[in-house]
């Protein structure tokens, strides 16, 4: 008896349909003759091999023209090129895009290094032996300063802070006094000479100086000569300081009168005789 068929699957058959012509693409194609030809030789080969009784070769000197591969070759190119066509087969299309999450972050060189320092250093001292350790006197080296270095530093921090603070706005135009002037060039100069001098004789050796015999060139004058020196200094400085203002006009009186001419004369001729 012939199998019964649903009624809506006839009507789908007979029904009319819009079909439209597809070119189809021959997606896993059979081998040809060649291949076949080539696989079943191969696999002759194979198998000769396989059978092939080692013990009735003899030695002789070969020359290794063509190398033939061995099973583990083979599989490895068979493999390549199945992995070859999947890739020239593979669509594109068929990839979605995802986010990339880096779950485990590698550290680097630096950190790794610093790790396993600090685990050296862990161990070291969870193994360090106290009873090694001795008793030694400890040094001050770097001493804590005084109370009253520590408020001078403040004053200083606050004198800073406000200088930098200060606006230049507030100040106001002053005439200056000049109370200590600086000396001029001249009397640097003489300070530094006197400076080097002192210096020098401070740094004078005087074990270098040598015994001489001294000779009295300029002599000095005795005590009399010093003493009319200095009233004669005194008596010109006197007369250099002189005013002329104080003196007071005075009239003069003849005490002594002087002989005339006429009395000299003949004074002289008695004299003569």
């Amino acid at each position: 008896m012939a199998a019964k068929v649903a009624p809506e699957l006839l009507k789908d058959v007979c029904g009319e349909h819009n079909l439209t012509h597809v070119k189809t693409e021959e997606k896993n194609p059979l081998p040809s003759a060649e291949d076949l030809h080539q696989e079943k030789s191969h696999l002759e080969l194979l198998q000769n091999l396989e059978m092939f009784n080692a013990q009735q070769l003899q030695h002789i000197r070969t020359k290794e023209r063509v190398m033939l591969p061995d099973s583990s070759m083979l599989l490895e190119e068979k493999n390549r090129e199945r992995h070859l066509n999947n890739i020239s087969e593979f669509l594109r299309s068929e990839l979605r895009p995802t986010e990339p999450m880096e779950k485990l972050v590698l550290p680097d060189v630096v950190t790794i290094a610093q790790e396993k320092t600090e685990e050296e250093l862990k161990s070291g001292i969870e193994q360090f032996n106290k009873d090694q350790l001795r008793h030694q006197k400890t040094e001050e080296k770097n001493p804590l300063p005084d109370k009253n270095a520590i408020q001078q530093e403040k004053r200083e921090v606050n004198i800073r802070k406000s200088l930098t603070e200060f606006e230049k706005g507030n100040l106001k135009h002053v005439q200056t006094e000049e109370k200590n002037p600086l000396p001029d060039a001249t009397v640097i100069g003489q300070e530094k000479q006197e400076v080097e001098l002192r210096s020098k004789i401070s740094d004078f050796d005087k074990t270098t100086l040598a015994r001489t015999e001294t000779q009295e060139k300029n002599p000095l004058p005795p005590p009399e000569a010093i003493e009319m020196e200095k009233k004669l200094e005194e008596h010109i400085k006197g007369i250099e300081g002189f005013k002329k203002d104080e003196l007071k006009h005075a009239e003069t009186q003849v005490r002594e009168r002087l002989p005339s001419k006429e009395d000299i004369a003949l004074e002289k001729a008695s004299g003569d005789k």
